[in-house]
């Protein structure tokens, strides 16, 4: 897996600008599906129909980033966040944007305190306005610019392992369960970054009965002496974020897998996370919607770090919760 993900990480893909990573997914699970399409919103879903209730799988592929919204007659771009990003963090950094772009992050020297994008230029080595509307014209997205890197047997660092990791796990799961001939589809969702606008849509289109949600979970494990969540320690059962509550029935079938499993459950309850799983769950009429997860140190920041083991794990979770969710 750890290949793979590595291959995913790569990919610049900010909300609303997910194409190439949403291809690159959904030609992996395609020989597994009966059909396979990208929706309105940039969503990449395969389908496979088969025995038993309809099972939702949903990981999301963007991250937050910058988009360009103006140029001024030097050549300097003004970028915009999309999602959380926050203006101190990208000074002095790399920006790689979709179209192949580099450029180099500078601040005003003159603006003191917290700084604000409008504090912010993009050089991309162009001489002129119209040089740099070649390079990267208004409305062209990117990503801060983290290299992948491995630490040890399976600890690896870089930018977009939320959740491109989770994406690598739902495809997994997929090929599994479309292998034993259930009915289950995969929702590679855009546009979480910015309210997970497009998993709604997804869950909309697909009409679940049942869904596991994949993401990343916030560690607290470097400062915390005990923390509530830590690399290595295994798959997370997201029990509360500010979207949603998980369901009685979806808590007890993947307590009951990890049971099975002899697999250590860490467990997430949080007021501040944020996932896809609330809009799913409100889809029509409703699913029995679950999220998992595996531990990530600065998750939704530029770099973080990820350990490959707990999402290994992770599949093996989610595919004993699915069926001890179908029976």
């Amino acid at each position: 897996m750890r290949d793979w993900v590595m291959r995913l990480i790569d990919f610049v893909a900010p909300s609303g600008s997910e194409e190439a990573v949403v291809q690159a997914l959904l030609d992996h699970v395609r020989e597994a599906a009966d059909e396979i399409w990208v929706d309105a919103l940039g969503n990449g879903i395969a389908r496979k129909r088969g025995e038993g209730p309809h099972l939702m799988l949903a990981a999301h592929v963007d991250e937050p980033g910058v988009m360009v919204i103006d140029i001024d007659d030097r050549g300097y771009l003004r970028v915009v966040s999309v999602g959380e990003v926050h203006a101190r963090e990208c000074v002095g950094q790399e920006v790689r944007f979709t179209n192949g772009a580099v450029g180099l992050v500078h601040a005003d020297p003159a603006k003191q305190g917290d700084l604000d994008f409008d504090a912010l230029v993009v050089d991309v080595g162009a001489r002129s306005r119209e040089d740099a509307e070649r390079m990267a014209p208004i409305g062209t997205a990117g990503a801060v610019h983290v290299p992948a890197a491995t630490c040890g047997e399976s600890v690896v660092t870089g930018r977009a392992l939320d959740n491109r990791l989770g994406c690598a796990v739902a495809a997994e799961v997929f090929r599994n369960l479309a292998a034993r001939g259930l009915n289950v589809s995969a929702a590679f969702t855009a546009q979480n970054a910015v309210g997970a606008r497009a998993a709604q849509a997804a869950a909309f289109q697909l009409e679940p009965r049942y869904a596991l949600v994949i993401d990343g979970a916030t560690a607290d494990d470097v400062f915390n002496h005990q923390p509530v969540l830590s690399l290595g320690k295994g798959p997370v059962l997201k029990v509360m974020d500010r979207g949603t509550v998980v369901p009685l029935e979806g808590k007890r079938a993947v307590e009951k897998a990890a049971d099975r499993l002899n697999l250590l459950l860490q467990y997430e309850v949080s007021r501040e996370a944020w996932s896809d799983t609330g809009a799913i769950q409100l889809a029509r009429a409703g699913c029995v919607a679950v999220a998992l997860g595996y531990p990530v140190r600065r998750a939704g920041a530029f770099a973080m770090t990820a350990d490959i083991s707990d999402a290994e794990r992770l599949v093996d979770l989610a595919v004993a919760t699915v069926e001890t969710l179908l029976g």
